[in-house]
């Protein structure tokens, strides 16, 4: 089964339970519920398209309901193929609603067997197998609530945000490729850092800072932020000038962010090289069609 939006295809299946419950019946009423419900649904759509494709409506209808010319008493003969049902109630749905069907006469003519009410034998007939072969199709319940068509709908949410997410970090990866490189080794130079920064004599407030900035940025490393992994070194240089025995390794912290900064910028010239090569085929190719 291909995926769907089970949220749609199961408020489909409430305003069926809905018009089947027989409360407040106005069928005209739940009958336009059922249908918005269906045109709500695009998988719903797409199901109910393929089972009319090549349906003749009005031999169909013809065969499933039959006059007397005599007694004027209406027969019905249901189709048991599964494609034939579903074609035939949408044919039902549509008449009804464009006033081609008076369904109080309908109903009164086909659907009174004296034992249920004609409306009765409406919903049982028509409705209900209709509702149960779209449930089956889709594999949803027959019985769902609100409440759980309320927890799928919170899951569809969820479910947008991780893609938008997965993107996201597509279109980041893309644009900034190897950053876990480049973070693994600022951390690994900021620890050394703080290592070294151990065994300094002099405790004061610039120490105090020089620690704290150099803990802020392998916690920004941690979240791949460079715009604050740039403003964080540039605190990291201008804090630890006074501290003599980690400048070589402040050095080389800056030395690793110039050099990615390079291989971005390589990468991207060869990424203008490369659609520039294809600019010019595309025009080429053009002009030798016009020839």
């Amino acid at each position: 089964m291909e995926e769907f939006d089970r949220v749609q295809v199961e408020k489909f299946v409430l305003a069926c339970n809905d018009f089947l419950s027989g409360k407040f019946l106005d069928i005209n009423k739940k009958l336009e519920s059922v249908m918005e419900a269906i045109t709500q649904s695009d998988d719903i759509l797409t199901y109910l398209a393929d089972k009319i494709t090549d349906y003749d409506e009005e031999k169909g209808f013809k065969a499933c309901f039959m006059l007397d010319p005599k007694t004027k008493n209406g027969k019905l003969m249901l189709p048991q193929d599964e494609k034939e049902r579903v074609a035939l109630t949408v044919t039902i749905f549509n008449d009804i609603q464009s006033g081609k069907i008076n369904i109080a006469k309908f109903l009164e003519t086909y659907f009174n067997d004296g034992r249920l009410t004609p409306t009765q034998n409406f919903l049982e007939k028509i409705i209900r197998p209709f509702k149960e072969i779209i449930c089956k199709h889709f594999g949803v319940k027959e019985d769902v609530t609100k409440e759980e068509i309320e927890e799928h709908r919170k899951e569809n949410i969820q479910k947008v945000k991780e893609q938008e997410k997965l993107e996201e970090d597509r279109l980041f990866e893309e644009q900034y490729p190897e950053l876990d490189k480049l973070t693994g080794e600022i951390k690994r130079l900021a620890r050394e850092i703080l290592s070294t920064l151990k065994f300094e004599k002099k405790k004061n407030d610039n120490l105090e800072d020089l620690e704290f900035a150099l803990n802020a940025l392998i916690d920004a490393c941690d979240g791949n932020d460079l715009l604050v992994i740039n403003g964080l070194i540039i605190g990291v240089n201008y804090i630890s000038k006074k501290f003599k025995n980690v400048r070589y390794l402040v050095n080389d912290l800056n030395d690793t962010i110039y050099d990615y900064y390079d291989f971005l910028s390589e990468k991207t010239q060869k990424n203008q090289e490369k659609s520039e090569k294809f600019d010019d085929f595309d025009e080429n190719f053009e002009e030798n069609e016009e020839l």
